[in-house]
């Protein structure tokens, strides 16, 4: 059994209303136990909020952290039944990108991808789920430690999510230097852009392959008809010693703009 327009949204802050419909052929939906996961990256760790559901294709999540204007929340239904496992697409509460927003984000990914970007490390930042068991005092509500290692300064179970490879065009950076008594302080703020996919928010973490970490400041969005089709964002460089350059990283083997470079020809 197969899940299929899988809708999310709602108009009410206490809740997010999930809606979806099946593709039973072959199979008896009575059968088939259904699970709603939920995360704040596409690519997950997912967590179960609901479920087991038998014939029931509608939820309310009432405990979404639904507060924060920044926050993002990604779907996803899990099946269950005699004939295997499968899983929905994500989706979210974006609007429905119109045909020619489609071919925009599809244009836009191709561009940043094949000639104008370069790939990317993105840590997304943590601001819901458990609290973090080395740094946090729930009395005060407060993180006790400057330098976490277990959330790095985050204040939630493990910081961040798993690490995203994107496609971003980065400009270059005035070095800036200021100087005191006390200690001589670099800064160094830019300008970077790339697709739609996944979403920015402030306070992730933007990796380069020479391990020059970016830290997320402010994030604009082109959108056609509300649906957003290209992402411009401001990044602050992290100074060495800060505790995001203690986030592991393994560098996948994925290529550098293959396309910015002549074909060799046969003569």
């Amino acid at each position: 059994m197969r899940v299929t327009s899988l809708r999310v949204g709602s108009l009410d802050l206490s809740y997010m209303e999930l809606s979806w419909e099946v593709d039973a052929h072959r199979v008896d939906a009575l059968t088939a136990q259904m699970y709603v996961l939920r995360a704040g990256s596409p690519d997950g760790p997912f967590d179960e909020v609901g479920g087991p559901l038998v014939d029931v294709y509608r939820f309310r999540d009432y405990v979404a952290p639904l507060r924060g204007s920044f926050q993002y929340l990604y779907y996803k239904i899990k099946t269950v039944s005699p004939q295997g496992e499968t899983e929905s697409d994500v989706a979210t509460s974006d609007p429905r990108p119109p045909l020619d927003a489609l071919e925009i984000i599809r244009t836009e990914n191709l561009l940043f991808r094949e000639f104008t970007g370069r790939p990317c490390a993105l840590y997304s930042v943590r601001n819901f789920g458990s609290r973090c068991s080395t740094c946090f005092d729930y009395v005060t509500q407060r993180r006790t430690l400057s330098s976490c290692p277990a959330c790095f300064n985050t204040g939630f179970s493990r910081g961040f999510h798993k690490p995203i490879m994107v496609y971003a065009q980065i400009d270059p950076f005035a070095k800036v230097q200021q100087n005191t008594q006390q200690l001589v302080m670099e800064q160094a703020t830019t300008q970077a852009r790339m697709g739609v996919y996944p979403k920015l928010k402030p306070r992730d973490v933007l990796i380069e392959q020479e391990n020059v970490r970016w830290r997320v400041m402010a994030v604009t969005t082109t959108e056609r008809l509300r649906a957003p089709v290209r992402q411009e964002v401001t990044l602050f460089k992290i100074p060495l010693g800060d505790i995001e350059f203690k986030l592991p990283l393994v560098w996948p083997d994925v290529e550098t703009s293959p396309r910015s470079y002549a074909t060799k020809s046969d003569l």
